[in-house]
């Protein structure tokens, strides 16, 4: 890793002092020339890092951070402020958008500290015990975290390294004092005392875990240490560094002291901070950064806080962005108006800057599980969702599959592999992409459940539980796609031409796989087979169905002769028809 830094002051002398910092712990330090411009060089140089004096951004350089900010190559810059360690409101005020703030005076622990944040270097948990405990090792450290273990409570009080843990997992017996009686130390500790400790208890003994529980622990994990609750619990609350861009906060309030308090709380977290101090101006401001997340007093001139926020659930592209309320209204009437607006949570001033921060992890835990489901919805059919919260809600045995009367459809393009062969990749994902769009979109029309993709292959089901009504579905779906495929054509740089086919019948629906590793929800069967042979069958630009199909919707379609069609795998030849047209 590079660590390129930019150090930018008007006082040469702290500059250098600083950068010799900077390149004791490993940064690639250039400094800022003047008379030349200052995003120029930082987009030239590719620096990851600008280390800025706070009375650099005065004069022509008083909007620095918001051009820097504005500049798409600088998106990821991490802009440090270095100051003294007092700052009145308005010299805190030109911190705004920064990533941190460095107070004098400048120390190795704050540099590494820095530099941990700003290159999203591993965080550090600190394990101590006389165990060796390789599987909660392995486990913490096959995650990403920089696992450091000591055998005794006196080696980490003892220890004076700038390089501070940023969590600490203490057993609660140690051959030298107790885990308790750690933590009362670690607290009295200049370089710990800042330093969250989590109790590990190999135990179940309702005195020790009341003593534990009394003691300044942030949290407790039971043996097994290595469980997966225990490391999901370890993960959620010391998140791994963000990979790509940091998420992005906007504080929205009137007073300088909350909007102060609450940047910095968030910038603790690593966030990239923007403030403003009313709803119309952050309303600019989620136009501009698309924030992750927002806070937002209740009573503010210009747009209150009520307007502010149903501005931003009207729009199409910012309503799932997670909302805190923070107001002194706290009636039951204010509560129920947040809960109708969407409001994530609502805090009452005055609060703690702890329950804020539980507030605001709950906030973005919740949205990233709202994100996780979506996302995990466009990777299976819509079917399995509903399939396995029956197989959890009614403990239903995972291996039970079902016969069903179903349509299948199945649809591929014609001569595909020669134009993979003509194309490049991006060209053919570009172009497959854009045919699933529209005829996904066509079948979803038609309630069709979308099985799954086999390459440039699409296998859809209707599964309505009236065969009648699937059957009829199928086909004007399949009629669709191919209207649709015609308009495509005419602005495509490739044309595409495809086959489809169509059976109804007895299939068996259930999940396919292995138990421990990973089911698929499938559909097997004779009838299934039969569809895909039909789709090969079909004409080009055209659609094959059944004989069983026919019979369900013969009264809304038009078709060619009746065709016997040879299926691999069936001694008879089966019936079947191309489709011409709807009545």
């Amino acid at each position: 890793m590079s660590k390129r830094v930019l150090v930018a002051s008007t006082i040469g002398a702290v500059a250098k002092s600083l950068g010799g910092l900077c390149e004791k712990h490993g940064g690639k330090v250039t400094y800022f020339e003047q008379g030349k411009g200052l995003v120029h060089q930082l987009i030239n140089g590719n620096h990851e890092v600008l280390m800025v004096e706070l009375n650099f951004i005065e004069g022509e350089h008083r909007d620095l951070i918001a051009r820097i900010r504005g500049k798409k190559q600088l998106r990821n810059l991490f802009v440090v402020v270095y100051a003294p360690a007092e700052m009145n409101k308005e010299e805190q005020a030109r911190t705004n958008g920064s990533n941190a703030v460095l107070t004098a005076p400048f120390t190795d622990t704050k540099i590494l500290g820095l530099f941990k944040r700003a290159f999203s270097l591993p965080k550090q948990c600190l394990f101590i015990s006389s165990c060796s405990h390789e599987e909660f090792s392995l486990a913490l450290s096959s995650m990403g975290y920089d696992f450091i273990q000591l055998r005794k409570g006196i080696d980490a009080l003892e220890d004076d390294s700038p390089q501070v843990p940023d969590f600490i997992v203490v057993d609660y017996k140690l051959p030298d004092m107790s885990g308790t009686d750690f933590i009362e130390k670690a607290k009295e500790s200049d370089r710990l005392k800042r330093v969250p400790i989590m109790m590990a208890y190999n135990g179940r003994e309702a005195g020790d875990i009341e003593e534990i529980l009394k003691s300044s622990i942030d949290d407790v994990i039971l043996s097994p240490f290595a469980s997966a609750q225990n490391i999901k619990r370890i993960q959620d609350k010391f998140p791994l560094p963000p990979r790509g861009r940091r998420l992005r906060a906007l504080v929205v309030d009137d007073s300088p002291t909350i909007r102060d308090l609450i940047a910095s709380m968030f910038k603790e977290l690593d966030y990239q901070v923007e403030t403003a101090e009313n709803g119309f101006e952050g309303y600019k401001a989620v136009q501009r950064i698309r924030p992750d997340i927002i806070t937002s007093d209740y009573d503010m001139p210009v747009l209150n806080g009520w307007e502010f926020c149903t501005e931003v659930r009207d729009h199409e592209d910012y309503k799932d962005i997670p909302i805190i309320m923070i107001t002194t209204r706290a009636t039951e009437m204010d509560l129920k108006k947040g809960e109708i607006l969407g409001v994530s949570a609502y805090l009452a001033k005055p609060f703690a800057k702890d329950t804020l921060k539980a507030a605001v992890e709950v906030a973005i835990a919740t949205a990233r599980n709202k994100k996780e489901q979506e996302t995990i919805a466009k990777f299976v059919a819509a079917d399995t969702l509903s399939a396995v919260s029956s197989m959890v809600d009614e403990h239903q045995d995972a291996g039970k599959g079902e016969s069903k009367h179903i349509t299948v459809l199945f649809s591929d393009i014609c001569a595909f592999s020669s134009k993979c062969e003509r194309f490049s990749a991006r060209k053919i994902i570009n172009l497959l992409n854009t045919y699933f769009d529209l005829m996904v979109e066509v079948l979803s029309q038609n309630d069709a459940i979308i099985d799954k993709f086999i390459g440039d292959a699409i296998v859809a089901r209707f599964d309505s539980g009236d065969p009648a009504t699937d059957a009829l579905n199928a086909v004007r779906g399949a009629w669709g796609m191919c209207r649709e495929l015609e308009r495509f054509n005419l602005d495509s740089f490739e044309e595409v031409q495809s086959r489809i086919g169509i059976n109804s019948g007895e299939v068996i629906l259930g999940n396919l796989g292995c138990q421990k590793h990973r089911l698929e929800y499938a559909m097997i069967g004779d009838n299934v087979n039969i569809g895909q042979r039909l789709e090969s069958s079909a004409p080009k630009q055209g659609v094959m169905i059944s004989e069983s199909t026919y019979e369900l919707v013969k009264d809304h379609i038009l078709v060619g002769d009746r065709q016997e069609i040879e299926v691999k795998g069936k001694d008879e030849k089966v019936a079947a028809y191309v489709l011409e047209g709807l009545k």
